[in-house]
């Protein structure tokens, strides 16, 4: 189903964001997404996404944006599971990636530039269509 509200939880990075992407991207590319402060209730009509309590989140080993590639179908799509690992070290460290720290930059300029949040996932959508264009293999599909 096309159009549905995801909402996920103010400060909006590098998980939060990677995760709008993926969804807009690849998911539903007419999402309506939704930032919520923190302690505010989710939507009941949306779905959550990269906070606890939401349908879709962390497990002991995983941000969102990993365990989301599996549910969706996308566990195989080498791109995007490169930039898993990308996303995964901004946010718990782990095993050091090399791009991680060129990321880190991008992103943070992202949210310095961006006055809402709106802008900041335009902002980041950029970085995350750059590196998925880098990494994939012109044999994979593109969407979903």
């Amino acid at each position: 189903m096309l159009g549905r509200t995801w909402a996920t939880r103010r400060p909006l990075w590098a998980d939060r964001l990677a995760c709008a992407w993926l969804i807009r991207r690849f998911i539903d590319a007419e999402a309506k997404l939704q930032c919520l402060d923190q302690g505010a209730a989710c939507p009941p009509e949306a779905i959550g996404f990269a906070f606890e309590g939401a349908r879709f989140g962390n497990s002991e080993a995983r941000i969102t944006f990993e365990q989301m590639l599996p549910q969706f179908g996308l566990g195989a799509h080498a791109a995007l599971v490169r930039i898993g690992t990308i996303v995964h070290f901004l946010e718990v460290r782990g095993t050091p990636v090399p791009e991680a720290a060129g990321v880190q930059t991008l992103l943070q300029g992202a949210v310095r530039r961006a006055s809402r949040d709106n802008e900041l996932l335009r902002e980041a959508e950029k970085t995350f269509d750059l590196l998925y264009e880098a990494y994939s293999d012109a044999r994979e599909v593109t969407r979903a």
